[in-house]
């Protein structure tokens, strides 16, 4: 009995199989007409140049051509003791190196928490 315990795979399939009732049959793959090779054949393909510059992004340096053109936030931003009030920047346009129009959008400045 331990022999039979130990047995091999094959032997526990064939147990499992006799303990179930159903029997193996044992059947053949259906023929196929073999069929010639493959040729050799020379493969070709066209080079293209890679597309440069088209990648999108933005080319340094940024130039500020106009500073009237910055706008500013219409309360400014206070300083943490209150005493001063800066202006904030909301807008502001550049040129980038291939002369494209750059926009940097500022948020809105927080008001600080007074201090005791």
């Amino acid at each position: 009995m331990e022999a039979e315990r130990r047995g091999s795979g094959a032997q526990i399939a064939d147990d499992i199989q006799r303990l179930g009732g159903v029997q193996r049959r044992s059947t053949t793959l259906s023929r196929i007409e073999r069929r010639g090779g493959i040729g050799g054949q020379t493969g070709s393909g066209v080079w293209a140049a890679p597309n440069v510059g088209t990648g999108g992004g933005i080319a340094s340096p940024l130039t500020e051509a106009d500073y009237t053109k910055r706008e500013y936030w219409p309360d400014g931003i206070l300083s943490s003791d209150g005493l001063f009030n800066m202006p904030a920047l909301k807008t502001l346009v550049m040129t980038d190196n291939d002369g494209a129009s750059v926009t940097v959008n500022f948020a809105k400045p927080v008001t600080p928490a007074k201090v005791p």
